[in-house]
């Protein structure tokens, strides 16, 4: 039994994604502890070609603070015309997009 559970976990590792596995039943809407969070700051809610980003952030917490100071140098201090994500962790990329584990706000 002591070696069907090593071959399950070794499988696991093998073929899935244990850190993305993880992040996903504890994190579901934060960054794990070693994930990172993109900041996209969308100054005009109707245009979302034009953006900010930040990247490389350690929290959620952190990409809304730096969402709320560039809103306020934008003059929407309550990010009323404009929107934002928060973006966690990079999973894959397609050309120039990135797919990321999941955004939140």
């Amino acid at each position: 039994m002591f070696w069907l559970f090593l071959a399950a976990i070794g499988a696991w590792f093998y073929f899935g994604d244990p850190p993305k596995d993880v992040a996903n039943q504890f994190w579901k809407n934060d960054a794990a502890p070693w994930e990172t969070v993109d900041a996209y700051y969308y100054p005009n809610r109707n245009d979302l070609s034009q953006h900010q980003k930040m990247t490389g952030l350690s929290s959620v917490e952190d990409c809304r603070n730096w969402v709320r100071s560039v809103a306020a140098r934008n003059g929407d201090s309550g990010v009323l015309r404009g929107d934002y994500e928060c973006a966690i962790e990079v999973v894959d990329t397609f050309g120039g997009l990135f797919v990321y584990r999941v955004t939140t706000r």
